[in-house]
């Protein structure tokens, strides 16, 4: 897969803040998803103790969930870690790895945030926009936003809001189990992104395209 290069990687703090706040105005959030084919999942992994970070993505068949395709890549960390500013720290290694697949997805889901955001571009969406693809973020945990309390059958969800706006929502994909939190990235609604959400997923709380690629960056990192 080809990326665009929009901005470089090696800035400060407060630059990598501007550039979000830049390309914030870019992101789409109407559907370009017309019956998807392909879904990759895509994580990162760190080894303790260690400057070296691992990416995986694995491409799978929407309908049938059968694995096409899966990469890894390595490098060096370049970015600190910084609340809001992960897309930082783990793009470079994730277009790395997206650099060598073959089978072009159709969709993204990462387990991370999209628009629901301190400044509406998590690394869901800040990847949507360097591989100009649709893009979802799924992630276990909130980082901004409320929301009430979620019913507990599978497909439940509840609205996640930042000053009234809708950026999200709060799904449940397991009955009694945690909830994971929804929000498109980039190209692609709220409504698709759920429904892609429950459709990849596979009797496990997270879409099985990230949570394969997890195990495979774990994997990778503990091999290495």
């Amino acid at each position: 897969m080809k990326y665009l290069k929009l901005h470089p990687w090696n800035v400060s703090h407060k630059k990598a803040i501007e550039i979000q706040e830049r390309l914030e105005k870019s992101i789409v959030l109407k559907s370009s998803v017309k019956n998807p084919e392909l879904i990759a999942g895509a994580d990162v992994s760190y080894t303790k103790k260690s400057e070296i970070f691992y990416a995986g993505v694995v491409v799978f068949k929407l309908q049938t969930m059968e694995k096409v395709e899966e990469v890894t890549a390595n490098g060096k960390v370049g970015f600190p870690y910084i609340p809001g500013l992960l897309s930082f720290r783990e793009s470079p290694i994730l277009l790395k790895a997206f650099a060598k697949i073959k089978s072009e997805p159709d969709v993204i889901i990462l387990d991370a945030q999209g628009i629901a955001h301190p400044r509406g571009i998590g690394l869901a969406s800040h990847i949507g926009l360097l591989l100009n693809k649709p893009s979802i973020g799924c992630a276990k945990t909130r980082l901004i936003g409320e929301y009430n309390e979620v019913g507990r059958e599978a497909g439940c969800h509840s609205p996640l809001t930042i000053k009234e706006k809708i950026v999200g929502a709060v799904l449940r994909t397991r009955k009694n189990i945690k909830p994971v939190f929804v929000s498109p990235g980039h190209k692609i609604d709220l409504n698709t992104s759920i429904d892609l959400v429950l459709q990849s997923c596979r009797g496990y709380r997270l879409p099985e395209p990230i949570r394969q690629a997890h195990n495979l960056v774990k994997k990778t990192a503990m091999d290495s």
